[in-house]
């Protein structure tokens, strides 16, 4: 599964001056072809061209009106990769409705202004006027989805890109502030301690240390990861942390098997441990008790960092650079159903994540 498939709802187009402005000139063009037509086609005793101006435009205010409309009904039909047969069939038959309705309205509502004594509905005309009202509404219908389908590609290739230029920073934010020198000369420093002390310990470090590596260096940050892959690395991580403060840092987790086998984007969960060390251990001479806690709620997954500790005003307002790209990931990734939020409870700060759950094909 890539996350960069998803593409976020397209606003609607009348939000946009552009429309608007389109659909003025376009249909004032028209009308301005269909009366410069008339005029060159214009005989000696044919009605007067200027007495037939209000009908004329009373036929483009309906066509402006019913064209709105049908861009309405077709925006709610699938583009044109889901679903082309629907969108095919919607826009022939929304566009002949709309033509259908166009030609009796306009006549109708232009009839006070006919000078020659004609009906509202002409029979000899009625089949020919209909499907000439028909076709136009058509040609109309095929040039908004048109439109509205480059709209729709020109989007795809800008969240694409968004989703490349995130998942990129996520990953060079692992390495920057998660896999730093300062993390990495610690890390080593305690494993040459180690080697004095407990050559088996200081082996069990580096592999772990090497796992950790191994997850930052080599992962695919657009592909989505199980929960039990992101955690191992967390883990790994966690112990490199455990050997260097000891005593200090307690760690717990707990996480239930189909929590576990879900799938998320990569790198979400590690900024949120990062996030709880730097702030659990602000407060010198304490021990940190860090749990992580998994588990799915219906169609989501709920993923929580719980530290003890006070929620500090500065990750209350900046949240951080990391968390700050997890959410906009999550923002970009599931358009408003996945939320991170940091809580403070009876001496405990709590990271939760919470976002759609998807079924990991790497889980066993």
């Amino acid at each position: 599964m890539r996350f960069s498939d998803r593409i976020a709802a397209l606003p609607a187009p009348w939000h946009h001056r552009w429309f608007w402005v389109a659909q003025a000139a376009g249909w004032s063009l028209y009308l301005t072809g269909n009366y410069l037509s008339a005029f060159a086609a214009h005989e000696p005793g044919d009605p007067d061209l200027a007495a037939t101006l209000p009908i004329r435009v009373v036929r483009v205010a309906f066509a402006f009106a019913l064209s709105s409309l049908l861009a309405l009904a077709l925006l709610r039909l699938p583009d044109l990769r889901t679903g082309p047969r629907r969108l095919v069939v919607g826009t022939v038959v929304g566009a002949g409705v709309a033509g259908m309705i166009w030609y009796p309205a306009y006549r109708y509502a232009s009839h006070p202004w006919r000078t020659d004594g004609s009906a509202p509905l002409s029979q000899s005309c009625l089949v020919p006027c209909l499907l000439d009202h028909m076709w136009l509404m058509l040609a109309w219908g095929v040039l908004f989805v048109g439109i509205n389908e480059l709209r729709r590609a020109s989007a795809r290739e800008q969240e694409a890109l968004h989703a490349a230029r995130l998942a990129s920073e996520a990953r060079y934010q692992m390495l920057v502030y998660q896999v730093n020198p300062h993390f990495l000369f610690n890390a080593l420093n305690s494993v040459r301690a180690l080697i004095a002390e407990d050559v088996g310990r200081a082996r069990e470090m580096i592999t772990k240390l090497a796992a950790f590596l191994r997850h930052t260096l080599v992962s695919r940050p657009l592909e989505a990861v199980s929960l039990r892959d992101e955690l191992a690395a967390v883990e790994a991580y966690l112990s490199v942390e455990q050997v260097r403060h000891e005593s200090a840092l307690v760690v717990q987790f707990d996480v239930t098997p189909d929590a576990a086998a879900a799938a998320l984007p990569g790198f979400l969960v590690h900024p949120l441990v990062e996030n709880a060390l730097t702030h659990g251990f602000a407060t010198p001479h304490t021990t940190l008790r860090l749990i992580i806690r998994a588990r799915r709620d219906g169609d989501l997954l709920v993923v929580e960092v719980v530290n003890s500790g006070h929620l500090q005003s500065s990750r209350r307002d900046g949240m951080g650079i990391g968390l700050r790209n997890i959410r906009e990931r999550l923002a970009h990734l599931y358009a408003g159903r996945g939320t991170l939020t940091l809580t403070e409870h009876d001496g405990h700060v709590t990271a939760r994540l919470v976002l759609p759950a998807a079924e990991s094909a790497r889980a066993a």
